[in-house]
């Protein structure tokens, strides 16, 4: 289904939730509901979900206490092992996780848990922006200019998430010379990097680019945005919103325009793939198997009022200028758990795409 289809049904979803049982208002009354974030503070999961639990509180009956927790490690792996084995499956944990959803696809070792059994709250769609430091030689002032800049360090976060296969597939495609290093515990420490110019190139989500890198690295004269990925929901391409503003082109444009015609091949089927994985599903809200689907249904009437949350939206535009959008219907649940059982020639080119980039790390 298309974003624009998903989206729209939200009403629907939200008017089915209104009509969940009276006892509703005393499910969370008087108890603490934990996010569960899973990266370090500082990233743009850390900033969207703790704007979040500002304003969630007021839209739940019984007005729970609403705290964050951080729970990094392994780029994202350990909290989506913890919220499937050890979390209480009483409604009082959510996991609010970035790159979940393509770290199941791909089939990562490190995943311990079926994320296909974790109950389902919302999506959350976005998309990432790519930039590069401008002092590259011989001198970047073009996004067209890193065809011919010299070899250079492109960050990232570990070889198995959607975002450095992302990033090492356009790359690829576009043949640009570049040396991989990853293993960097979350964003902020991957754009000190940048900032120290210890590496050059890195890819951050519109939000984190549009409250950290736009005022100190693209306003400065530091770096310049790249491309901005689409949102992809495996049929077409569509613009996201969210990126309105920012002065660069999607990067299927950004090549079409440099080549005349879009890639082909395996690695841009693998990039479709975690593009779309990695904007309609970049963000997911779980909470862990077997908890109660009141305790859902609550959540996604509580998330789907921010969207008309006037304090929310203000604060949203002040610290990330603009609203998160969040998906709660049946049919973007259904889109969940399909893309959890990618086509077996994909998850097997994908994987092996990784274990080169663990190879070739640092080199």
């Amino acid at each position: 289904m298309r974003p624009a289809a998903i989206i729209s049904s939200l009403a629907a979803a939200v008017l089915l939730a209104l009509a969940a049982p009276s006892r509703a208002a005393d499910f969370y009354a008087g108890k603490q509901l934990a996010i569960l974030i899973n990266f370090p503070p500082g990233g743009s999961t850390d900033l969207e979900s703790r704007l979040m639990a500002r304003h969630l509180g007021k839209h739940i009956p019984g007005h729970p206490a609403i705290v964050v927790r951080n729970m990094g490690g392994a780029s994202g792996t350990i909290a989506m092992n913890w919220l499937g084995e050890i979390a209480a499956p009483d409604g009082l944990t959510m996991g609010y996780f970035t790159g979940a959803a393509a770290k199941a696809a791909f089939g990562e070792a490190g995943v311990r848990v079926d994320m296909a059994k974790f109950g389902y709250v919302a999506t959350s769609p976005n998309v990432l922006v790519s930039y590069i430091r401008t002092d590259v030689p011989p001198g970047l002032k073009v996004p067209a200019d890193i065809l011919k800049a010299d070899p250079f360090w492109a960050v990232g976060l570990l070889p198995g998430t959607d975002k450095d296969v992302r990033m090492r597939l356009t790359l690829d495609m576009l043949g640009v010379k570049f040396k991989y290093i990853s293993n960097y515990p979350g964003s902020a420490e991957a754009r000190l990097a940048v900032e120290r110019n210890e590496a050059q190139m890195y890819t951050e989500s519109v939000s984190t680019y549009r409250s950290a890198i736009e005022p100190n690295l693209i306003k400065t004269g530091l770096a310049i945005p790249l491309w901005v990925d689409p949102l992809d929901d495996g049929e077409k391409f569509t613009d996201a919103p969210e990126a309105d503003g920012i002065p660069v082109k999607t990067f299927p444009e950004f090549y079409r325009e440099l080549t005349g015609a879009l890639p082909t091949g395996l690695k841009w089927e693998a990039w479709r793939m975690s593009n779309f994985l990695g904007s309609i599903l970049q963000r997911t809200l779980v909470l862990p198997p077997g908890s109660p689907q009141e305790a859902a249904t609550i959540l996604k009437t509580g998330i789907g009022a921010l969207a008309r949350d006037r304090e929310y939206i203000e604060d949203a535009m002040k610290s990330m200028q603009f609203a998160p959008r969040y998906m709660l219907d049946d049919a973007s649940e259904q889109l969940f758990r399909k893309v959890l059982k990618p086509e077996p020639r994909l998850k097997d080119f994908i994987a092996s795409y990784i274990e080169q980039g663990r190879a070739s790390m640092g080199k």
